[in-house]
């Protein structure tokens, strides 16, 4: 027996490799293996391809993953009928030759190369494969994260995920998680679908999953070759904003540079707008940096502008001769004697605007052609427009442009989290006046001033493109957040005072991230709230969810009024009656008719004596002691109608961090509610730390809600036409549209056991009824689908 190789290629981490197996006499089956130079084994798998020979030949391709041993040693034995082994062969290849043969295979037929790679994800029949659904870094627990499916033959039996390190060993260490499968059809073929969530270290060594089942199943192979950079992470990673990825961000500059490199002035004229002026302190400015900050107000499209520049360094010969350079009529130069720190320079260039608005720009910052233009038409659009800023970006030292910030609408929560608003500020000069910068707040002066600026307006307004871009000089924020320490304690003390005269029962803290600060309420007067819980069945579920709000709970003044709904089996009855002895706060009623998930729970309110009402799946569990009184805290505010919590898979992962609604791009889309961060890890920052931060949302799950009785009678509850989904969708919009806030709460930590396998279901009646209710809420709320969401905006898809 003569084991040959032929053509090799390489995809997605995996080595396949032709051969053809001649052979001396008859063999009824043979088995492949494969081991390292060190005797490790390897993993591989055998795939038997139709004779290409009139000799007798068998042709395989042996699938095996991307390793870094030096060598592939394929062992191929022969076995007679009686499963004797009659026959052995044996063949070595280098990785290093397997990666040349590879590319040169691609070359010179790249279609035969094709044809033999990919085969284990083409082949189904006996067949296990793993399924990437979403990819991640956990940055913090120096971990790669990997969430997906096992789908395997109904057939096989003994599945196990296990993990192997480049060198081909077993990581005995490895503990994946797995849930419990759930039976699909493919193509007509009875299949088995396992979720499973796995952690494998960042430590820049590859790795590869293994999914295994009995002998006569092949096992399915996820290589990690790069470690976190393998393209897995890039394809799967739960982006929000395709746009923020690196490889697409600096093109999408080029374009806009393009486009409007011959812009005439004239085009861009807006009848009745506004003088808008830009106030920039300047202190040892680099000449470079100050010349191109200038020319980018200079070459504003938008031509009713002035710039006041205010000089703190008079004795800087290399700016002055910049400033000379500049002979605009609308460019302003103010020279101080000494420097006043960066909010008395300010002030000083305030008092000497013009203009209608007053806008603040750094001395190292530019802005985009069409800045004041988008600007101005705002202003033009709606007078009443008190402040606006707009989304920025950040420019490395060499010019590239990175890390663009799609920010949210006003956000009064995530402003009392950290500066998210931070550039280009333009606010109406009268209250520029009013308001002015403060000196003790040097360093966070700018967050100090919008806090204030919120005390007196909320009509401020975001205009959703990137107009800014901040350079990441040395020494600056944007180069190194924590650079600047005493601006941390600045901020802290900003946002405390801020509280303060808000007359809001709460404090501001420290977090570990700089510039990022956790802003708490205090319950005042305790009061009264009932826990709503719609159950059928499921006694184990139940008990554990009601187990965590009594034991773990630390706010005390509630009730738990479970809506029974046609059970069945004795035991929950008997569950019912045992609980309701045991927990004096428990009440179980009777809703007897179908099943209407709103008139379940528009029954089990009016039967509540709460104050409050929150909706709860059964399906959860509480792990933060505090998550009933960090939630009854956000709803007592005056401004607040709903709050969510932050929901978690079992494994640890997220599966609520508030809901966004996906406009659509054009009306063939189906757009709709969106999760927010599913599948990051639960201490993942997400987008800009939003994962991480409790902030204004238009959206949240009603398997965690909290709301005031009054708001939910106001608006009349659930509507009731939603009988299964989308209720909650259109609870938080009817609740927004009466003016309230709907508050992601991310300190009120629960569990909720829902598989993250599948999503909806595409067929059957569960399926009309889904598609059903999604067009009556397209009907309800057209603009909800074709208006970008107003905390995500229009980059969010």
């Amino acid at each position: 027996m003569k084991l040959t190789i032929g053509r090799i290629c390489r995809g997605r981490g995996i080595v396949y490799i032709h051969t053809r197996l001649s052979t001396n006499g008859p063999v009824h089956s043979v088995h492949f293996s494969a081991q390292s130079e060190s005797g490790s084994s390897l993993p591989v798998e055998a795939y038997a391809l139709p004779s290409d020979s009139v000799h007798s030949e068998l042709s395989y391709v042996l699938a095996t993953p991307m390793l870094a041993t030096k060598r592939i040693v394929l062992t191929v034995e022969g076995f007679d009928e009686e499963g004797v082994k009659i026959d052995t062969s044996r063949r070595s290849i280098s990785r290093l030759a397997t990666k040349w043969l590879s590319r040169i295979n691609y070359r010179l037929n790249y279609e035969a190369a094709s044809h033999i790679r990919d085969i284990d994800i083409y082949t189904y029949s006996q067949q296990i494969h793993i399924k990437p659904l979403a990819c991640s870094k956990v940055t913090k627990r120096g971990q790669l994260l990997v969430k997906g499916v096992i789908c395997t033959p109904r057939s096989a039996g003994n599945l196990s995920l296990s993990l192997i390190g480049s060198d081909g060993s077993d990581c005995a260490w490895f503990k994946p998680y797995l849930l419990p499968g759930e039976d699909v059809m493919y193509e007509g073929v009875p299949r088995t679908e396992v979720p499973f969530t796995a952690r494998i270290p960042d430590d820049g060594n590859g790795y590869c999953l293994v999914a295994s089942g009995d002998e006569n199943v092949r096992s399915g192979f996820m290589s990690l070759y790069k470690g976190g950079e393998t393209p897995l992470f890039q394809q799967h990673a739960p982006y929000f904003f395709s746009a923020a990825q690196p490889q697409h961000w600096q093109g999408q500059i080029n374009d806009r540079e393009r486009r409007f490199a011959l812009a005439n002035p004239e085009d861009y004229h807006v009848d009745g707008g506004p003088l808008i002026s830009l106030v920039v302190p300047l202190y040892h400015t680099p000449p470079t940096v100050l010349r191109e900050m200038i020319d980018s107000v200079v070459g504003q499209l938008y031509r009713c502008w002035e710039l006041v520049l205010v000089n703190s360094t008079p004795d800087d010969q290399d700016m002055k001769d910049v400033l000379s350079d500049y002979q605009d009529d609308r460019i302003a130069v103010i020279t101080l004697d000494k420097n006043l720190g960066i909010s008395g320079n300010t002030n000083v260039g305030i008092d000497a605007c013009h203009g209608d608005y007053i806008g603040f720009l750094d001395h190292d910052d530019t802005l985009d052609k069409l800045a004041l233009f988008r600007y101005a038409q705002r202003i033009v659009e709606d007078s009443t427009i008190d402040a606006l800023y707009s989304d920025e970006d950040f420019v490395t030292k060499d010019g590239v442009h990175i890390n663009p910030h799609f920010k949210s609408d006003f956000n009064i929560d995530l402003l009392r989290a950290h500066n998210y608003i931070t550039h280009f500020v333009v606010v109406r000069s009268s209250l520029v006046r009013s308001t002015r910068l403060r000196s003790e707040y040097d360093g966070a002066q700018d967050y100090d001033f919008l806090l204030r600026l919120a005390e007196k307006t909320n009509n401020i307004v975001h205009v959703p493109e990137v107009l800014y871009h901040w350079h990441m000089v040395e020494g600056s924020t944007a180069g190194n957040p924590a650079s600047k320490p005493a601006a941390a304690v600045a901020g802290l003390n900003a946002l405390n005072e801020h509280l303060m005269r808000c007359g809001l029962p709460g404090r501001a803290e420290y977090t570990e991230y700089p510039f990022v600060y956790h802003t708490s309420y205090d319950v005042v007067d305790e009061p009264f709230v009932s826990i709503i819980i719609p159950n059928k069945d499921s006694r184990e579920v139940l008990e554990r969810c009601i187990e965590s709000i009594v034991r773990k709970t630390v706010y005390r003044n509630f009730e738990i009024l479970v809506v029974e709904n046609n059970s069945k089996t004795d035991e929950i009855f008997e569950y019912y009656s045992d609980v309701q002895q045991r927990y004096h706060m428990v009440r179980v009623i009777t809703w007897d008719a179908e099943f209407n998930y709103s008139k379940i729970n528009n029954f089990g309110a009016r039967e509540a004596r709460g104050e409050y009402l929150l909706l709860l799946n059964n399906d959860t569990e509480v792990i933060e002691p505090h998550w009933l009184d960090s939630m009854i805290a956000f709803c007592q505010r005056g401004d607040v109608g709903v709050v969510g919590a932050k929901l978690l898979y079992p494994d640890d992962t997220v599966q609520h961090a508030g809901v966004a609604m996906l406009y659509c791009i054009d009306l063939g889309q189906m757009g709709g509610p969106v999760h927010m961060f599913c599948d990051l890890d639960r201490d993942e920052l997400g987008y800009q730390n939003r994962a991480i931060l409790s902030q204004d949302v238009s959206i949240v799950t009603g398997a965690c809600l909290l709301t005031k009785r009054a708001v939910f009678e106001a608006v009349g509850g659930l509507t009731e036409k939603y009988s299964v989904a989308y209720n909650d969708v259109d609870y938080c919009l009817k609740v927004r549209r009466e003016g309230y806030l709907v508050v992601f709460d991310a300190d009120a930590l629960l569990y909720h056991y829902e598989s993250f396998s599948r999503g909806k279901d595409v067929t059957g009646p569960s399926a009309y009824r889904f598609a059903t209710e999604q067009g009556m809420l397209r009907q309800d709320w057209p603009a909800c689908f074709i208006e970008p969401d107003p905390y995500y905006g229009k980059y969010f898809r």
